[in-house]
C-alpha cells in the first residue's frame, strides 16, 4: 500500500507542477519557429488539420517539413511535442489508475460470500486487483500520453 501512495502522489506532482521557467519565458512568435532547428518535432495546426512532423526549414512565409509545406498564413498554431516526458507521464498516470481501479474491484470479489472456494480477504484481494489493474495500466496509460501529447509547447500562435 505505501508504494501505491508514493506512486500517486508522484503522479499528482507530475500533474500539477508549475512550468519550468524557461518554458514560461518561450517567446511565442514567428521568429521562435525560426529559431528551430532542422529535425526538431512539432504540431503545427492549420486551419484544416492538425499535422505532427519534422521541421526540415523554415523561411519567412512559410514552414517546411517532412511530410509537407505550410503557408504562414494558414498555421494557426505549432508546438514543440515532448513524447518521452508525455508518455512517462501517462505511463505513471496509467499505473496509479489501473492499481486503483484494480484494488477496488479486488477487494470487492467474493467480499461478502465467506463459503466460496476461492475466497480471499477483502486486503489480499485489493492487493492482487491492483497488481493486475496497474499491469493493464501500463500500456494503456503510455499509449494515452503519447497520443495526448500532454507536455507540448506552444511556441506560435496567430
Amino acid at each position: 500500500m505505501h508504494t501505491l501512495r508514493v506512486l500517486s502522489l508522484t503522479c499528482l506532482v507530475l500533474i500539477v507542477s508549475p512550468a519550468s521557467p524557461a518554458r514560461a519565458q518561450t517567446a511565442t512568435g514567428w521568429q521562435s519557429v525560426q529559431a528551430l532547428s532542422p529535425q526538431t518535432r512539432v504540431q503545427v495546426k492549420t486551419d484544416s488539420h492538425k499535422a505532427d512532423c519534422l521541421v526540415t526549414a523554415v523561411t519567412d512565409d512559410k514552414l517546411t517539413c517532412s511530410q509537407s509545406v505550410f503557408s504562414r498564413s494558414e498555421i494557426q498554431s505549432i508546438k514543440l511535442l515532448n513524447k518521452t516526458k508525455s508518455t512517462l507521464t501517462g505511463l505513471l498516470l496509467g499505473v496509479g489508475v489501473g492499481a486503483g481501479v484494480g484494488a477496488g474491484i479486488g477487494a470487492a470479489i467474493n467480499a461478502g460470500d465467506a463459503g466460496s472456494y476461492l475466497h480471499v480477504s477483502g486486503g489480499k484481494g485489493a492487493a492482487v486487483g491492483a497488481g493486475v489493474g496497474a499491469i493493464i495500466g501500463i500500456p494503456v496509460g503510455a499509449l494515452f500520453g503519447h497520443s495526448t501529447n500532454l507536455f507540448a509547447t506552444t511556441i506560435y500562435k496567430r
